[in-house]
């Protein structure tokens, strides 16, 4: 990342090198916290209101009390991207509980809630949009009954250790599989796959409730392509005509294989091809940042 950007850290832009929280800092100690992750096209912010509720909805969840109306934290964020000058970037909006006035996990015993936004300039995707390769992860995703999939929280460790996994494989990425041994979601992105001209994606008990998600499954109906929310197995996606996965930061990613099997002749589907050039136009609909 250019050291020359420019970070908001509670209300101040400062330059990255000297961006700093507390050692204290109760997201540092615990995790305790919430983030979004949310892309700017060509100067307009995507679904920025979605991303702000959501992000509010999470610290709601964990009694985290965010000491800024939603629409002074949507002039923050295109302040970010403003201020640094970027056309196309990923902003990642980050709240913890604060700093803890002693140690110890008492929630408590904090400051009011820091509020950190970093923003880096990128193209299509964080990652790489060829030869693209998922890998199932060993572990398995937190349980629903112990961590709502539905809070983004900043508690990453799961999928760091999955992403792990990928690597180890020879992958881009992993597919993360519930308790019960059903497709979840990748470390930070949903999947979906096609069979018979039809999209499935799992549904999101087990997942985040991805916005690219949503976006993807509203655009598809509209279109008149049949979406199918309903639990996946390895098999299915093994087997799937086509597999690609979705997010913010990945935007429309195709697959070309998943555990060394090779997906849709390794080249991108005609479903994929659609879905990716309709998101291509949604994505200008976006807020822009610099009016």
């Amino acid at each position: 990342m250019n050291k020359d950007v420019l970070v908001y850290v509670n209300g101040e832009m400062v330059p990255m090198m000297e961006a700093k929280i507390s050692v204290f800092d109760r997201s540092f100690q615990y995790g305790d916290g919430v983030f979004e992750g949310l892309r700017a096209y060509d100067g307009r912010i995507f679904k920025l209101k979605e991303h702000v509720d959501r992000l509010y909805r999470s610290a709601a969840a964990i009694r985290i009390e965010i000491p800024l109306t939603k629409s002074d934290f949507c002039k923050a964020i295109k302040r970010v991207v403003r201020e640094n000058g970027f056309k196309d970037a990923h902003i990642k909006p980050q709240l913890s509980r604060g700093n803890a006035f002693e140690l110890g996990m008492n929630p408590l015993n904090t400051t009011k809630p820091n509020i950190v936004i970093v923003a880096r300039s990128i193209g299509e995707s964080l990652f790489k949009t060829e030869g693209f390769k998922l890998a199932t992860a060993s572990v398995r995703k937190i349980p629903s009954a112990c961590l709502d999939p539905r809070i983004k929280s900043n508690v990453y460790l799961v999928q760091i250790l999955a992403r792990f996994n990928a690597i180890n494989a020879g992958a881009d990425e992993a597919i993360m599989l519930d308790m019960q041994g059903y497709i979840a979601e990748g470390c930070g992105d949903n999947i979906f796959i096609v069979k018979n001209g039809n999209l499935y994606t799992p549904p999101v008990w087990q997942g985040l409730e991805g916005i690219t998600r949503e976006t993807v499954i509203e655009m598809s109906k509209r279109e008149g392509i049949i979406v199918n929310e309903t639990q996946l197995t390895i098999y299915d996606v093994h087997t799937a005509d086509e597999v690609f996965i979705v997010g913010s930061a990945a935007g429309i990613l195709p697959v070309a294989e998943v555990d060394n099997i090779v997906i849709s002749g390794g080249m991108t589907g005609k479903v994929t091809r659609r879905i990716a050039g309709l998101y291509k136009e949604e994505v200008k609909n976006g807020e822009s940042v610099y009016v």
